[in-house]
């Protein structure tokens, strides 16, 4: 049975439309990741993922979106991220059609993290940058959707604030920490009804 395609219209305008938690704290670094939405002709629509290098010094082996800390040059947010994606995977800001900001995700490394959700046409000719990543992989958004493909991890707290943990399993994958409270928002604006 063929997946229904994701309606990115009703989306965009969901991220647009909606009271966006924007979080800044003292000592935190401003960073940003893509939320690559990527479809291809008569495909299904999958989320394009990395698998950090294990010699790097934070966030070694994680699953992550491409991304990285604000720099002084980073006209915004969304640009830190279409910088970091080009620089991660090759992929040329004009290849990526934002769709809008999720919610800010501080995290215990000090980073607060805004997550550009973007479209990117595939096919995706990607150029992995060596001693960053380690690999990458593409997982079906309507699969991340199935309930069995999901687990709570229980509740931490957080700078005073209690979190729900998520973890995603596609594959021999794993995802978790951020990048499955990131994937959490985005399928829970697809999961919407329309009134």
């Amino acid at each position: 049975m063929t997946p229904t395609p994701l309606d990115l219209p009703t989306l965009a305008r969901r991220l647009r439309e909606r009271d966006r938690l924007f979080v800044r704290l003292p000592g935190f670094r401003e960073s940003a990741v893509l939320v690559p939405i990527v479809v291809e002709p008569g495909g299904s629509e999958r989320l394009l993922f990395t698998v950090r290098d294990a010699a790097l010094r934070s966030h070694a082996g994680q699953i992550a979106f491409p991304g990285g800390a604000r720099d002084t040059g980073d006209s915004d947010l969304i640009a830190t991220a279409l910088r970091e994606t080009t620089e991660e995977l090759g992929i040329a800001p004009g290849a990526a059609t934002v769709l809008g900001l999720l919610d800010d995700v501080p995290t215990p490394s000090g980073f607060v993290i805004t997550p550009v959700v973007a479209l990117v046409e595939g096919p995706v000719a990607l150029a992995p940058a060596r001693g960053e990543v380690s690999a990458t992989f593409l997982a079906e958004i309507a699969a991340l959707r199935d309930p069995a493909r999901h687990s709570d991890d229980g509740e931490r707290e957080f700078l005073g604030v209690r979190y729900l943990m998520h973890e995603y399993r596609w594959l021999d994958f794993r995802i978790w920490g951020a990048t499955a409270r990131i994937v959490h928002q985005l399928l829970g604006l697809l999961d919407l009804r329309d009134a």
